[in-house]
């Protein structure tokens, strides 16, 4: 096919919409519609559940099996998006794919922290804490701390250890203040905790990275990370 001056035009090109902005705008909507149609979908089979139960009988009665049905009872063990065996993971597929596909639509998770939390009954740490600030300023960020079993833990003490930059420069650990210092941990509880820190302000600019630690519970850390930004005109 001949092409004038054996150049071609922007229009021949069968991937030249990927630039154009108004082509993205209109594939994107799309896309968000869909999205937005199979989410109405598992709210209308969570409402239909709520009315009529799991198996469609009237007061949530399930349906009985016959014997030699282990296979499908296995099976519905593992649903979890589309035919799920309890009401809680299907209402948790529902929000996950709404904050996918819709992203900034739920509220932050976190505040100052990227979900920072400890769970003392389970022994599990997630999360990360994030702070910024300028030097001779201060940041502060929140923890969660979940005690799910039966028993009262007592007062819960955290520590930080110092802050190092890989230049070898510090932020100690002196700076950071925990609130509260002690924590009653009762039977079934979970408290924030707010962990600040003050810079000096001849401390250099850059990231300084430590660990979050709680007394006697040694499985249980999170990591910090502080960055302190150019002062200020």
């Amino acid at each position: 096919m001949e092409r004038g001056n054996g150049a071609a035009s922007s229009g021949d090109l069968p991937w030249a919409s990927v630039f154009d902005p108004a082509a993205n705008v209109r594939a994107l909507t799309a896309i968000q519609a869909e999205g937005l149609r199979a989410a109405t979908g598992l709210v209308d089979r969570f409402i239909r559940i709520a009315a009529t139960g799991l198996n469609g009988m009237e007061g949530g009665a399930r349906e009985s099996r016959p014997e030699g049905k282990a296979a499908n009872v296995e099976q519905d063990r593992r649903a979890d998006l589309f035919g799920a065996p309890d009401v809680e993971p299907l209402l948790r597929s529902w929000l996950s794919m709404v904050e996918q596909l819709l992203p900034g639509t739920l509220p932050d998770k976190s505040s100052g922290a990227e979900g920072a939390a400890l769970d003392f009954s389970g022994s599990v740490a997630s999360g990360r804490i994030e702070l910024s600030a300028a030097p001779g300023g201060a940041a502060t960020a929140e923890v969660w701390l979940h005690n799910l079993g039966r028993s009262d833990l007592g007062p819960v003490r955290l520590r930080c250890a110092d802050l190092l930059a890989p230049d070898g420069a510090t932020v100690p650990a002196g700076a950071v203040r925990i609130h509260p210092a002690a924590v009653p941990m009762p039977a079934r509880s979970s408290r924030g905790v707010e962990l600040t820190v003050q810079l000096d302000a001849t401390v250099a600019p850059g990231w300084y990275r430590g660990t979050l630690l709680a007394q006697g519970y040694p499985q249980l850390w999170l990591p910090v990370g502080l960055r302190v930004c150019e002062p200020g005109p």
